[in-house]
C-alpha cells in the first residue's frame, strides 16, 4: 500500500529557534499554537505561553530525565520521571502531578520497585491510563492517586512493553509498544481501558497511532537497527497491513499537520520523513543543522514544533505550507508559473515544473530586492511542484519571487533563473 519516493532533498521546512538549554529535549505537549510544555534529561520542564519564544524553567522536583509529559488543560497535567541509570536506589518511576499549569508539581513515587511507566494519557481530570515495563498498563479512576491493574487478554506478546496511548472516543483505543528486535503490539479497548486485547502486529515496538476514522487507523513503527515501518488498518483494528519503508533512522513519533500531511523525526538519522497523502507514500528531508530531533508536535496546519538532542528547538517554516508531490505528469521542460491568485491576501500558490533533477532555489523579494524568505534549497526530482506562499507579517506592496534551477542530470548541465512579480493587498 505503501510506495517510496527515492531522493531525498533538503528544503526550510523547519527554522531552528533559540534554545535556554544544552539538555537533551525528550517530549513536548502542547494546548495550542501559543501554550506548551517540553520536558527533558536532568528533570527538565518548560513552559511556553507565547509559541515557542521564550521558555519559563518550572519546578519538577525530581533529578532523572522527565520522558513523558500530558497536559488536559491549562492547568491539568502529569508527567513520568524514571531512574532507570541513576547508581542510587530505588530504580522505578516517580508520577508527577500539577493542578496549575506546572507552577508547582507534587510527585509520587510508584511503590512497587523496577516498574518503569514511560507513557500517560488521560480522558478527563479522573479517567487516566499509564503504561511501561513490567505493569505495562494501569488505570486510574481519581485522577492518579489510585492506580488499578487491568484486564489484559492472553497472548505471548500480551505482557510487552508499551509506548504510547491514543483515543478515538471514551471507550475506543489503543496502547501500543513491543520489545526492540523481537515484536511489535497494539492493545484494542472498546470499554474505557477496562480490558486490553493485545494483537502482534510487526517485528519491531510500535510507537503512536493516528484515527483517520473511526474504521482507518495508522499507527508509525520501527526500531534502531531496523529503520521505520507503518502499519495500517482498515477494520477498526480487525487486521492489520505492515509495510517497511526503507528509510535510515530510529522513528519515536508522528504528528498530523493536516489530514493528508504527516512527520516522523528519524532522530539519529538526522532525517525527518513525512507524507503528503496520509501516509501512503513517504519521502525524507535532512534535519536543519543535521541535528538529532526525536519530537515533533503540531497544533495545528500552521504550527509545528520540533525538539532534539543537545536543547535543539525548530518551528515549522508557514512559507511552506502546501507543498505538494510531484505528481503524475511528466514534463518536458523548465517553467515558472504565475502565482495564483494575484493580487492575493493572505497566500497565493506558486506552481513550477522542472524536466530533470534538479538543484533548486525559490526565493521571495520586495520591491527594494531585500529577500524575505528562501522557499526552496535543495534537490528536486523532476516533476510538478506547488505550494503555498503566505504574506502573514508582510505589509501591502509588490513582492518578486525568483526561481534558479541547475540541471544535475549530466545531460544539457543547464542553469536557469526566473523572475516574476505578485501583489500583495491587504
Amino acid at each position: 500500500m505503501l510506495l517510496i519516493s527515492s531522493g531525498a532533498y533538503s528544503q526550510q521546512y523547519w527554522l531552528s529557534k533559540n534554545s535556554p538549554v544544552t539538555l537533551d529535549l525528550i517530549e513536548s505537549h502542547f494546548l495550542d499554537s501559543l501554550t506548551g510544555w517540553v520536558c527533558g534529561d536532568s528533570g527538565l520542564i518548560m513552559k511556553t505561553t507565547n509559541g515557542g519564544n521564550n521558555w519559563i524553567f518550572q519546578n519538577s522536583k525530581v533529578k532523572d530525565a522527565v520522558h513523558e509529559i500530558f497536559f488536559l488543560n491549562s492547568r491539568l497535567g502529569w508527567a513520568l520521571s524514571m531512574n532507570i541509570l541513576n547508581p542510587q536506589p530505588p530504580y522505578g518511576t516517580t508520577i508527577l502531578k500539577t493542578t496549575d499549569g506546572g507552577n508547582n508539581w507534587d510527585t509520587t513515587r510508584f511503590p512497587i520497585e523496577n516498574v518503569f511507566f514511560r507513557a500517560v494519557y488521560f480522558q478527563d481530570s479522573l479517567h487516566g491510563f499509564i503504561g511501561g515495563v513490567t505493569k505495562n498498563i494501569m488505570r486510574t479512576t481519581d485522577g492518579g492517586a489510585h492506580w488499578l491493574d487491568v484486564y489484559i487478554d492472553t497472548l505471548l506478546v500480551a505482557w510487552l512493553p508499551v509506548n504510547h496511548f491514543d483515543f478515538f472516543s471514551s471507550d475506543y483505543g489503543y496502547a501500543t509498544g513491543g520489545r526492540t528486535d523481537f515484536a511489535g503490539v497494539v492493545w484494542r479497548t472498546t470499554d474505557r481501558g477496562v480490558s486490553w486485547y493485545p494483537t502482534l502486529v510487526s517485528p519491531e515496538p510500535t510507537l503512536n497511532t493516528h484515527f483517520l476514522d473511526s474504521l482507518r487507523i495508522i499507527c508509525i513503527t520501527g526500531d534502531w537497527d531496523y529503520g521505520p515501518s507503518m502499519i495500517s488498518s482498515t477494520n477498526s483494528g480487525g487486521t492489520w497491513k505492515y509495510t517497511y519503508l526503507g528509510f535510515f533512522g530510529q522513528p519515536y513519533q508522528m504528528s498530523y499537520r493536516t489530514a493528508n500531511e504527516v512527520w516522523t523525526p528519524l532522530g539519529f538519522g538526522l532525517k525527518f520523513i513525512y507524507s503528503l497523502d496520509s501516509g501512503f507514500s513517504w519521502r525524507e528531508t535532512m534535519t536543519p543543522d543535521s541535528s538529532e530531533v526525536d519530537n515533533v508536535i503540531f497544533t495545528d496546519s500552521m504550527h509545528g514544533y520540533a525538539f532534539g538532542k543537545k536543547g535543539k528547538m525548530y518551528k515549522y517554516n508557514t512559507a511552506l505550507i502546501g507543498v505538494s508531490n510531484p505528481g503524475s505528469q511528466v514534463p518536458d521542460k523548465f517553467s515558472l508559473e504565475q502565482n495564483f491568485p494575484n493580487p492575493f491576501n493572505p497566500s497565493t500558490n506558486i506552481s513550477y515544473e522542472l524536466k530533470s533533477p534538479s538543484y533548486v532555489t525559490l526565493r521571495v523579494f520586495d520591491i527594494t530586492g531585500k529577500e524575505i524568505r528562501t522557499l526552496v534549497n535543495g534537490f528536486q526530482n523532476r516533476g510538478v511542484y506547488k505550494l503555498r506562499f503566505h504574506g502573514d507579517g508582510l505589509p501591502s506592496g509588490i513582492y518578486f519571487y525568483e526561481i534558479a534551477v541547475k540541471d544535475i542530470s549530466g545531460n544539457t548541465g543547464g542553469f536557469i533563473k526566473e523572475t516574476k512579480k505578485m501583489a500583495l493587498i491587504k
